[in-house]
């Protein structure tokens, strides 16, 4: 009973943990290439979207298989390797505070370091129950018939996986998703809790150096003299689900609040310009065309270095209207590189990847 519970909990767990990455494979390859730079692995960088999706169709497929009670031995032997191999980097992660979010259930529900590692934890020692109680995990089917059910699970995931990263997620789980109001999802609402912070003040009083709380006011005392400050958050406040949204020039002048009060605004984003798929940008010219054509504000979002943009307008040639916004953001807003969105007052009307770019016709009618 206990055993079969434990099944059901681990199996479906990593069938829907691996759901939510096959949703969003690019989000699941940026968030493995934090923790390549992490630990200096950064020669795998090129090849995270290929590793994320194999990790995700494993994870599923064991999570699956142990939910039909197929091939127990090798796939809790491949359990048990991928948690005491998720718990360490976890551990890891939480330990040194490398990466502030595992990506265990991408944008679906963030999780601090120390969560995931304790979640993970949780999920070794149920493993170490499925192994220890085994024998009562008996196969929903035949062994022939394992091989045609998961082999159509196989194929199902994999062209799940293969169209989200090709067009965009079919679950939109992420702060800019179609029908969002950038403006109110950047502010504070009133009385929401603020972030708490601590001050610890070091005085210098009769030659000796004491700290002191802020309540202690050290600055009242005769002759104390000011040495440092440390300030500490004790108490996490509202974070805005919107909160590094920017759009500057290069000289660092900012053009935010323009783009997000006008009626219309076309926005390409493409956060690394020497990555980007470059048989879109002709289709980019033409619809930033027709954007001023209509004097509709439009832009292309990038994090590309001043370098980089050079090296882009000689290729490429001149005139298109850049502005910066942090890289984090720009893989936020639209897992597509370049990808189209669209603003009417600051509000997400549509979504497209460089891949399914949409016809004027087509935005004419979502204008309307």
């Amino acid at each position: 009973m206990i055993t079969n519970l434990l099944r059901l909990l681990v199996g479906g767990l990593f069938v829907f943990s691996g759901f939510i990455k096959a949703n969003d494979p690019l989000g699941f390859a940026y968030k493995l290439e934090e923790y390549f730079g992490v630990f200096g692995t950064d020669i795998f960088v090129p090849y995270a979207t290929l590793i994320a999706m194999l990790i995700t169709l494993v994870e599923m497929v064991v999570g699956f298989s142990l939910l039909l009670g197929a091939r127990k031995k090798i796939v809790l032997w491949t359990l048990l390797l991928m948690i005491v191999f998720f718990t360490f980097l976890t551990f890891w992660s939480a330990y040194f505070n490398v990466v502030t979010d595992c990506g265990c259930f991408g944008d679906f529900m963030k999780m601090t370091p120390w969560q995931s590692f304790t979640k993970d934890v949780v999920l070794l020692v149920m493993t170490i129950g499925l192994f220890i109680g085994q024998k009562q995990i008996k196969p929903l089917f035949s062994t022939k018939a394992d091989w045609k059910v998961i082999g159509t699970f196989k194929f199902a995931v994999l062209a799940f996986m293969v169209y989200s990263w090709y067009y965009l997620p079919l679950w939109d789980l992420r702060a800019y998703k179609i029908g969002t109001d950038i403006p109110a999802a950047m502010s504070t609402p009133d009385g929401a809790q603020l972030d708490v912070y601590e001050d610890t003040w070091m005085y210098r009083v009769d030659g000796q150096v004491n700290n002191y709380t802020t309540e202690q006011a050290p600055w009242d005392i005769a002759g104390a003299e000011f040495v440092d400050r440390k300030t500490v958050l004790i108490k996490k406040g509202y974070t805005p689900p919107i909160h590094d949204f920017t759009i500057t020039t290069i000289g660092g002048e900012e053009y935010t609040d323009d783009y997000l009060q006008a009626e219309i605004a076309v926005i390409f984003v493409a956060y690394d310009l020497s990555k980007s798929r470059s048989s879109a940008w002709d289709e980019v010219r033409g619809l930033l065309k027709w954007a001023d054509l209509n004097q509709y504000r439009s832009a292309v979002l990038t994090a590309s270095t001043a370098d980089q943009l050079t090296a882009f307008e000689t290729k490429n040639g001149p005139g298109l209207p850049f502005f910066i916004t942090d890289g984090t953001t720009l893989k936020t807003i639209v897992r597509s590189n370049p990808g189209l969105m669209l603003l009417q007052k600051g509000k997400v009307m549509g979504l497209w990847p460089s891949t399914a770019l949409p016809s004027q016709n087509e935005l004419e009618a979502l204008i309307r």
